[in-house]
């Protein structure tokens, strides 16, 4: 915290008047610090109900490694779930469980190069709970056993998790790295460490950087949740007062990257690469967040980067433009370290151009600045984003809050509340004049220490710029005479002609599910459902049956990209940049869907912005366009990201397991570019036409804080004026037939020391109920579970284990499974035989009452959070109109729940996971060949 120390000090001597205010930190946050330099942050939130978000946060990560210990600041972590004081090794993952916690989606850590942080998200609605859920975060703090047994099985689990992450992007990083941390521990402390290490990793080292390092001085506990704050603070106290540090500590080393004049270049080919890309990195001066001037650079750079990224946005639609896309902006490199970033992914061929266009495009910043009407709509953006969190200050989950107390332990920065931060931004955005922004946009790139990085395939025949050649087009566009940026945009209202209304014909309340039915004259049916989850939320999907299943076969791939078409082509008179410029500062998004069974919309507005919204929803529904430049430009940008796209292993293996499922059926044929450039846009632009021609069958699902008086004259006007002509029609049934017994098949593709497997069993099924559904999904976890216990702790021969089961209502019913999984290419078929056994086993026996117990608690917890958001409620009556089933069913979820037994879940195994018709599909690298 040295820089922090150092900063204050400086405010303090600053002369009174010169001394910006300070922020005002939110006043329901509680913090304080132990005598031991141990501190902790402390919230009441209500949202969710019963629950409580912990975290342990540990400033020690990689960077503090002895050479001896690198990889070990990880594996320590690893270690705090393989026994403590109070947990013998799988007990504490056990017990979480046990009480709703999911290991890995709830419970988990991670550790970075400068900390570590634990998370444990808990309920409160049972005695002693919180109180255990202390327990375990002292038991991390100081409280981890180095068992030399789980030391050694931990091992292969580590190694699993850096085979994991092996490919095309951590071979770039490790010839990147060397050089952008010239002279710095960060290019040789990688969190993931050296397998050397961790192959023969030994309980004294582990135990030396435990000891070293995890101490209170550096530690902070931080508690949002619906639980008493001076429970919390009592709980805090009584479980870490007592931690000590060495009688000696270690000074905590601060690494320094240090600032190297001049250009550093990298030029890297990889043949798994698929793209090419270039960016700069120019060091800039470390910034704050501790007083008002710094809101108000934060605001600068803020809309700085609005304007900049929406004008490459513009110039990414042109035909002609270099790059697929790009961006610019100011980011944090590591701790303390800040660097203007430019991006750009260009089109085969074309790096040195992309390079020099963004380039360009940040000169013309400097040179011209921004255009007034540029400036108002990015501050009119930024407020409204303010506006919308200050609403949902009170709504927001604990989660949310907890991210920010972590970053102010970390980096020593305030933490305003919400509407603080939209009060500081009414106030000071009107300060905000053109010569501000435009005196930042000289300043963003000026820096001596600076970074290219140029990434490619490996490919014969692409000439890529040399240091010389990047080099020269920075110097060739320092002095280059640009013109100022120019833009077009559309006056007036969005639609200029509004439609005669329609009118709701029937009104059916569903009481049961807090949802009013409303059916219009031209029989559109709205579902609406007013919630108060969030202040400032209304999402809405519209769907109707039929889809790209009535298309024919030869269109199926033009019928793909017949939304994106529209999505960016614009609506009625806008083009999609005048759309994005006429709806800054509103929250009004409509995207257009196109499914395999369905067509529809997806949206989100807030109550404030409702009526722009359905103006949006009308234009696109009626009047989308075909802007020929813009999808020639689409176009142009899709065709790089094809053109190389079979040298990606995962993409092959891919392509292998579709169709082999399908049988090589013509509909789930690959997207490869000679299908691509066999495309014409404008039949997939006919298509689009055709499927939003009709909206007699339409359902529209509008969920959030809506009130019914206001909305309805809005639903009557623009949806109850949609065209219809009566045509009735509904999905096809074209997808291909189950495949029987597919068999194994091996894919050699990669360089990597890396086996994936993943297994897939399905076929027709009588039984596709919700009952079934939700036996098949229990049947999914506990297998998930076994697997890793088995395969993880006791072989050490993966890192993780997704399972998935389940059935199909439509097109046809169906059972459906998957498993897939990694490991050292040596261990593919061992590891199978072990996970084959442990399938059987559960088909044959069931589960546990344990494991059934676990389950049905860990998946009631889940629901009753999830059950309280606008996102589910959504999904869940989407689901239930396309499958034609009854509103009521969607609260009936802790029944079926309720429901569950071993023998049901036994059955759901045996079905889905049937041994007769499997397909085991394995990607092993090509030396393996």
């Amino acid at each position: 915290m040295r820089f922090r120390l150092a900063v204050l000090i400086l405010l303090l001597a600053m002369p009174l008047a010169a001394q910006s205010p300070v922020i005002t930190s939110d006043s329901a946050v509680r913090t304080g610090v132990l005598a031991n330099g141990l501190r902790y942050w402390i919230r009441s939130n209500e949202i969710p109900a019963d629950r409580l978000e912990l975290r342990l946060v540990v400033r020690a990560g990689s960077i503090l490694e002895d050479d001896d210990q690198r990889g070990l600041a990880h594996f320590v972590e690893h270690m705090a779930f393989n026994g403590t004081t109070r947990f013998q090794r799988n007990e504490l993952v056990q017990y979480l469980e046990s009480i709703g916690v999911r290991f890995g989606a709830d419970l988990n850590a991670s550790t970075g190069f400068d900390e570590t942080t634990y998370y444990l998200p808990v309920p409160t609605d049972k005695p002693g709970l919180v109180e255990r859920a202390f327990d375990i975060l002292q038991d991390w703090a100081q409280g981890v056993k180095f068992d030399s047994v789980d030391v050694a099985n931990e091992r292969g689990v580590i190694l699993g998790e850096w085979r994991s992450g092996l490919g095309a992007g951590s071979r770039v990083r490790d010839r990147e790295f060397p050089v952008l941390f010239q002279g710095s521990r960060y290019a040789i402390r990688l969190p993931i460490g050296d397998t050397a290490v961790i192959a023969h990793a030994q309980v004294a080292p582990l135990q030396r950087f435990y000891r070293d390092w995890y101490r209170p001085d550096l530690m902070a506990v931080v508690a949002v949740g619906d639980y008493p704050a001076d429970e919390v603070e009592a709980l805090i106290r009584s479980r870490f007062a007592g931690l000590t540090a060495p009688a000696t500590p270690r000074p905590r080393l601060e690494t320094d990257v240090p600032e190297v004049a001049g250009a550093r270049v990298t030029v890297t080919t990889d043949p798994e690469l698929s793209t090419e890309s270039v960016q700069l990195l120019v060091r800039r001066p470390t910034t704050h967040y501790l007083t008002e001037d710094d809101e108000r650079r934060a605001l600068v750079t803020a809309l700085l980067s609005t304007i900049g990224n929406q004008r490459l946005g513009d110039i990414q639609r042109r035909p002609d433009a270099p790059f697929v896309s790009a961006f610019f902006g100011q980011s944090e490199l590591v701790r303390d370290v800040e660097v203007f970033a430019l991006v750009a992914n260009a089109k085969e061929g074309r790096t040195a151009d992309a390079f020099e266009a963004v380039l360009t495009e940040q000169h013309r910043l400097g040179v011209h600045g921004v255009l007034p009407a540029e400036l108002e709509r990015a501050k009119a953006s930024l407020l409204r984003a303010r506006e919308q969190a200050a609403a949902e200050q009170d709504k927001a989950f604990s989660s949310t809050h907890v991210d920010r107390y972590v970053d102010a332990f970390l980096t020593g920065n305030a933490t305003p509340s919400a509407r603080t931060r939209l009060a500081l931004a009414t106030r000071l955005l009107p300060t905000i004049a053109l010569a501000d922004v435009n005196a930042a946009a000289r300043d963003a790139a000026l820096g001596t220490d600076r970074f290219i990085a140029v990434r490619a395939p490996d490919k014969d025949g692409l000439v890529l710029p040399d240091r010389a050649k990047l080099l020269a087009v920075m110097a060739r566009v320092d002095t280059l005479t640009v013109s100022p940026w120019t833009e077009t945009t559309v006056e007036g209202p969005l639609v200029a002609v509004p439609p005669t209304p329609g009118r709701v014909t029937s009104t059916l309340p569903h009481p049961d599910v807090g949802i009013i039915e409303w059916r219009l004259g031209n029989n559109v049916r709205v579902l609406v459902k007013p919630t108060e989850f969030r202040a400032d939320q209304i999402l809405v999907e519209a769907t109707a049956p039929g889809g790209m299943s009535l298309v024919s076969d030869a269109d199926m791939t033009a019928a793909s990209l017949a939304t994106a078409i529209a999505r960016e082509s614009g609506y009625g008179t806008f083009n999609a940049s005048e759309l994005r410029r006429r709806l800054a500062g509103s929250i009004a998004t409509v995207t257009p869907q196109l499914g395999e069974l369905t067509q529809g919309f997806s949206g989100s507005t807030a109550p404030k912005d409702l009526g722009t919204f359905f103006e949006v929803l009308w234009l696109a529904a009626t009047a989308p366009r075909y802007d020929s430049s813009a999808v020639a430009a689409f176009f142009n940008r899709v065709r790089p990201q094809l053109a190389n796209r079979d040298r990606i292993p995962f993409a092959a293996f891919s392509d292998t397991i579709t169709l082999t499922m399908t049988g090589n059926h013509p509909r789930a044929q690959p997207l490869d570019l000679a299908r691509f450039n066999a495309i014409d846009p404008h039949r997939a632009y006919a298509i689009l036409q055709d499927r939003f021609r009709d909206f007699n069958n339409f359902t529209v699902v509008i969920v959030g804080n809506v009130d019914t008086l206001t909305l309805r004259p809005l639903v009557e006007r623009w949806l109850g004026a949609l065209p219809t002509s009566g045509r009735k029609e509904t999905w096809r049934d074209v997808s291909p037939p189950f495949l029987k017994d597919p068999g194994a098949k091996v894919v050699h593709r990669g360089k990597e020391p890396l086996a994936v497997q993943i297994v897939l069993f399905g076929g027709p099924t009588p039984d596709a109920s919700d009952a079934m559904a939700t036996a098949a999904n229990a049947a999914g976890s506990i297998l998930e579970t076994r697997l890793l216990d088995t395969l993880r702790e006791a072989m050490g021969a993966t890192y993780s284990v997704n399972v998935s089961a389940g059935v199909l209502l439509q097109p046809r019913k169906a059972r459906i499974g998957s498993i897939n999984f990694t490991s050292a290419p040596d261990q593919a078929d061992s590891i199978w035989r072990a996970a084959d056994h442990i399938v059987a086993d559960l088909r044959e026996n069931g589960p546990t009452a344990a494991e059934l117990a676990t389950h049905v608690e860990k998946e009631r917890r889940e629901t009753e959070v999830s059950a309280r958001t606008n996102e589910w409620w959504l999904a869940n009556i989407v689901e239930q109109v396309e499958t034609d089933a009854p509103l009521a069913a969607i609260t009936a979820w802790s029944k079926r729940l309720d429901a569950l037994t071993i023998a049901r879940v036994k059955t759901a195994a045996r079905i889905v996971f049937d041994p007769s018709n499997v397909a085991r599909f394995t990607l092993l690298p090509e030396e393996t060949r």
